[in-house]
């Protein structure tokens, strides 16, 4: 009789895939949560014993089937799921009044490349048990400034002047149109009141630098031009 021990790999299959951004320079948001809302019950039976397993530690945990967090590139995705429906949400974390709480949904079927506003998708396998992935996406809308820098005697736009928030250290440059963007800005802690920020403007060749107050809102874009 032979006393070797027979070992097979396990296979993991992604069944849900997406990203996190922000919604203004698609620029991807790392260390985003992301859980699983909605679930069908042979999945809440399982986080039930897991549950029950883990004891306190259950809720202190990021990594769990429901619940994972955006890597570097933005990207989350969960394992393994059985079929059914699910939803998902997200939240960010140490951002402050910088990022709107609740982020815009879009879902993408995985026999689409388009995006769509519905937020529930489906995990399904075919014959061989493979998993068609579909994607879903969160864009939270930033604390954001935008506007456009011109000369004010002739109106042309004004290129690579420098935007900036005095006292913050944020600023950005003017784009070939004189268009600015200074995004995930801190708005007020207080959602009652806007937040008062003095934005200068400087630019080379003209003499004269620019401020002017700009109230800033929690989850805002704002447009303001100089």
């Amino acid at each position: 009789m032979s006393n070797k021990i027979r070992l097979e790999a396990i296979r993991h299959q992604v069944a849900i895939a997406g990203q996190v951004k922000d919604a203004q320079t698609k620029q991807v948001i790392p260390g985003a949560v992301v859980e699983i809302a909605d679930m069908p019950e042979s999945l809440k039976s399982k986080l039930d014993l897991l549950a029950g397993l883990y004891g306190d530690d259950w809720e202190k945990r990021v990594e769990r089937p429901d619940r994972t967090r955006t890597r570097v590139d933005g990207y989350f995705y969960f394992q393994d799921l059985p079929d059914g429906s699910y939803t998902l949400t997200a939240s960010l974390l140490g951002t402050g009044t910088r990022y709107s709480a609740d982020p815009t949904i879009k879902t993408i079927p995985p026999d689409s490349d388009l995006e769509s506003d519905d937020t529930e998708v489906q995990v399904s396998r075919d014959s061989d048990g493979a998993i068609a992935i579909p994607t879903v996406n969160f864009y939270f809308q930033p604390t954001a400034l935008k506007g456009n820098v011109t000369n004010s005697e002739d109106g042309e736009a004004v290129v690579m002047a420098k935007v900036e928030i005095e006292g913050s250290g944020e600023y950005t440059f003017t784009d070939n149109d004189g268009n600015y963007l200074l995004s995930s800005l801190e708005a007020s802690t207080d959602k009652s009141s806007a937040r008062p920020v003095k934005v200068k403007v400087v630019a080379q060749g003209y003499q004269k630098e620019t401020s002017q107050l700009v109230d800033l809102n929690q989850g805002q874009v704002t447009t303001h031009n100089l």
